[in-house]
């Protein structure tokens, strides 16, 4: 688990950002750190500069011997007492000692008033003979005025309470950045596993849907994050395919049925037939029937090929702007006869220039396989009609009969390959015919239903505009 974790892309990515953040503060706390410690440098030089004109304030440039007397006072009085801060204090005779030569400046300043001044941090002794303090190396603040008639001016300070402080800041600084490093890399950790987590549950679903069990989905946590929509879409793409695999076992076992009687009639006039005389008149009849059923299997599979080339989208490459008015009108001359002949009322209504960009042939056979339907299911003196009008939104075509309909319920199983409902199952077909429909409209980016029409069935075909390419020169077929 922990080798896995550590080769989760969240989890680099969290280290990778923990580093980043620690870097980045690690660079401001050092930016806060410097100015701390350059405020306590400017306050500590303010106060020996305090110092310094407290001592020439009261004595002045000239009185050096009372200057010299309260020196050595005040340096008594810290040797004797047991505070660890102290300031110290020397006035040099710039001929007999130059302080200034031991002493390494970090800065200096130069006033017409109280003259030049030195600063610098260092340890006491490596300007001056200075013994007092037990840690000779302990660094201390020291301030040298240069003074007028050649004295010099030492004071001198501990840096034990800044330097403390500085030490405080430092620890904090460095104990932050621990943490922030800490904390990162646990919530790294804690990403991770929780991304590990649902990755393992993705893996273990999709194991078991490889293993044949297209019931598993992917488990979606309400979070609304990018596992929850990613497994959103996956389960909506294993409904698909679990339906289309529905749909196959439902195709595989319809056409083992239907395709089982004509094959066994078959088999059966071929089996009587060879024992007749080729002349006789049973002979001629079984070749006929046994050439209609070859027919009916030939037309069952054609027709399955055809609604596998639709719902596959291969005939997108020749689509063309179809003449929906004059298609109609041509289905509507040759059905005409065909209704004549059964004793059936055909009209037909078409709204002018109407044209819709699609496959003719695929529109044309769906509208043929919706009047056949309506033909052969309408009785004698019945009515059908065929219209077509446009809308603001988009495009209908209608088929209406006073057939035997279709009940509410079933409506939607209509449309299922080698579904046939009790009343059909007198009648030739195969059931294929309104899944044709149904694939050609789906195609063609469209909506069908099917509505009650009183006494009858009423077909409701629904394109949606636009209708015609844009941009591209009218080619009507």
């Amino acid at each position: 688990m922990i080798r896995q974790l550590l080769n989760t892309t969240v989890f680099r990515l969290s280290l990778v950002y923990a580093l980043l953040f620690s870097l980045v503060a690690a660079i401001a706390m050092l930016s806060v750190y410097w100015v701390v410690e350059r405020h306590i440098t400017h306050q500590t030089d303010a106060q020996l500069q305090l110092q310094a004109d407290v001592l020439l304030n009261r004595y002045g440039f000239s009185d050096s011997s009372s200057l010299f007397r309260d020196i050595l006072r005040r340096n008594q009085r810290m040797e004797n007492t047991t505070d660890k801060r102290f300031y110290y204090y020397e006035l040099f005779n710039r001929r007999n000692t130059d302080i200034s030569k031991n002493f390494q400046a970090e800065y200096s300043t130069n006033d017409p008033r109280i003259g030049q001044q030195l600063f610098a941090t260092q340890p006491l002794n490596e300007t001056i003979n200075f013994s007092l303090l037990k840690d000779q190396n302990q660094p201390a603040r020291i301030l040298i005025r240069q003074l007028p008639n050649n004295y010099q001016l030492l004071v001198a300070t501990d840096l034990t309470e800044q330097q403390s402080l500085l030490d405080d800041v430092s620890g904090s600084m460095w104990l932050a950045i621990t943490v922030i490093v800490l904390l990162s890399l646990l919530g790294g950790g804690l990403i991770g596993y929780g991304v590990l987590r649902r990755i393992d549950s993705v893996q273990r679903t999709a194991g078991e849907i490889i293993n044949g069990d297209l019931s598993q989905r992917m488990s979606v946590k309400g979070r609304n994050d990018e596992f929850d929509r990613l497994s959103i879409v996956l389960n909506s793409m294993l409904q698909r395919i679990e339906q289309l695999m529905q749909a196959m076992r439902e195709v595989t076992d319809n056409l083992a049925h239907d395709l089982r009687n004509p094959l066994n009639r078959l088999r059966n006039r071929l089996e009587a037939n060879q024992f007749r005389d080729p002349a006789s008149t049973d002979f001629q009849q079984l070749n006929q029937d046994a050439m209609q059923d070859v027919d009916d299997l030939i037309k069952t599979f054609n027709a399955l090929l055809g609604i596998a080339q639709v719902e596959s989208g291969v005939q997108r490459d020749d689509w063309v702007d179809v003449d929906i008015t004059q298609l109609i009108n041509d289905l509507a001359e040759l059905y005409d006869v065909v209704a004549e002949e059964k004793s059936i009322t055909f009209e037909h209504q078409c709204d002018p220039g109407l044209v819709l960009h699609g496959n003719r042939q695929l529109l044309a056979q769906a509208l043929t396989n919706l009047l056949d339907n309506a033909v052969k299911y309408t009785p004698e003196k019945g009515r059908i009609k065929l219209e077509a009008k446009q809308s603001a939104a988009g495009l209908t075509i209608i088929v209406t009969d006073t057939g035997i309909g279709i009940p509410a319920d079933k409506r939607e199983q209509v449309f299922e390959r080698f579904v046939r409902l009790d009343e059909a199952r007198s009648s030739p077909g195969n059931g294929l015919g309104l899944s044709l429909v149904k694939a050609v409209t789906e195609l063609h980016g469209a909506t069908i239903s099917l509505e009650d029409n009183q006494q009858g069935l009423k077909v409701l075909i629904y394109f949606k505009l636009p209708l015609v390419r844009k941009n591209k020169p009218l080619k009507l077929a």
